[in-house]
């Protein structure tokens, strides 16, 4: 007798919501289904089968690039958000309206023929439209939520209590989700979080802007502060902090990354020292050679903005972060992270930003102090064999029930 197909999980993650991270997460999360289960893992773009999907997140990406301020990136941001809100309300997953449907039949029939087992969406309102989708076409497919970022949560746009499983990081996130959306806790499970880790290497390729290609640092020479400044869609505040760091601290080693940004990149290269890098992307070598280097360094030290998935692969990596806060709603929850953890610290305006890194690069100890925080961190928490087979010990019984 023939043995039975594979089963078959469909992963669906909109590549164009909060740049490269949500998708990152969930190429991060298929490798570790793979890895655990027994079945044939696909992962999808949202867009490509609902294309008003990606019109938002062209919405979104033109919010965070000009956006004068935090407030203002904040309103228009929930403006976008209540406005899908009043398009698929509370509850719409149970029966769709005619025009939601209409808005759900790419959706609905790529889940009709492809039938998977299991669908994962990978933002809250991804998992619930596919709800909807798997009754309007009559299938068997459970429906799973990972929530990638609980800072979602806070957004009734990405809350549910429809999904047979929602998978979420920390309990904090679980307890939210069962108070607002009135989800049965044996559905919902705290796996812990992912991180990214290697599979950044996916997303940067490419050539250096205003540097040669040679070592960062010197691992044999004194240790001094290795400081890798993030910027993703910085706007000023970014190369002006390099210009203040390279009048206040020129001995230390810097590397700017103006993600996709090339003339961003070569304009804060002319403020930088010779010595210092700026990319606009980097080379899987490139990357690894900064994270490893700035790792070693018992005053590594990473600034970005307050995301959730940059800030735990830095703490992943023993490498404390000082932040400036995005004013996203979905991000308020990481400088309470950051200071509970002692990860670094989280800060509210640029002119906060430039006097706690001129300080701490003035007090090194500090960011030492940090980088054994950051380091506990990860032991207790961060375990990603783990956390891998808490994921898979979650969706397998639903594979097991086909």
């Amino acid at each position: 007798m023939a043995a039975p197909d594979r089963p078959l999980v469909h992963v669906l993650s909109p590549r164009t919501w909060g740049e490269f991270g949500n998708y990152l997460a969930a190429t991060r999360f298929s490798r570790a289904l793979r890895s655990v289960l027994d079945a044939e893992v696909t992962l999808l773009e949202a867009e490509p089968i609902l294309p008003w999907i990606g019109e938002a997140g062209a919405e979104i990406r033109t919010i965070s690039l000009e956006s004068p301020d935090a407030d203002v990136r904040n309103q228009r941001y929930m403006a976008l958000m209540d406005r899908l809100q009043a398009r698929f309300p509370e509850g719409f997953e149970a029966d769709p309206t005619p025009a939601q449907r209409a808005d759900l039949e790419p959706l609905t029939r790529h889940l009709g023929e492809a039938a998977p087992d299991v669908v994962v969406g990978t933002k809250g309102f991804v998992a619930r439209l596919c709800v909807a989708a798997v009754r309007l076409a009559g299938t068997s497919t459970r429906v799973v939520s990972h929530v990638t970022n609980p800072g979602l949560l806070q957004l009734p746009l990405h809350r549910s209590r429809y999904p047979d499983l929602t998978l979420v990081g920390f309990p904090r996130a679980k307890e939210h989700l069962v108070e607002t959306a009135g989800a049965d806790p044996d559905r919902v499970r705290v796996v812990g979080p992912l991180v990214a880790q290697h599979d950044l290497r996916d997303f940067m390729t490419g050539d250096s802007a205003g540097a040669d290609s040679g070592p960062w640092g010197d691992d044999e020479g004194p240790d001094r502060p290795r400081v890798i400044i993030f910027s993703n869609r910085g706007g000023e505040t970014y190369p002006e902090l390099v210009r203040r760091l390279a009048d206040r601290h020129p001995d230390i080693d810097l590397v700017f990354v103006g993600y996709g940004d090339p003339e961003l990149a070569r304009r804060t290269a002319a403020l930088g020292r010779p010595h210092w890098r700026f990319h606009s992307v980097l080379s899987q070598r490139e990357y690894f050679d900064y994270i490893r280097r700035a790792s070693r360094s018992r005053y590594g030290l990473l600034v970005s903005k307050a995301g959730p998935n940059t800030t735990l692969e830095a703490a992943y990596f023993g490498i404390p972060v000082l932040m400036l806060e995005s004013g996203l709603p979905m991000e308020r929850w990481v400088p309470g992270l950051i200071d509970e953890e002692g990860l670094g610290r989280a800060c509210a305006t640029p002119g906060e930003l430039f006097a706690t890194a001129d300080d701490w690069l003035s007090r090194p100890a500090v960011i030492e102090g940090h980088k054994k925080a950051a380091l506990a961190f990860a032991d207790s928490v961060l375990d990603q064999d783990a956390v891998t087979e808490r994921i898979g010990a979650a969706v397998r019984p639903l594979l097991d029930a086909r």
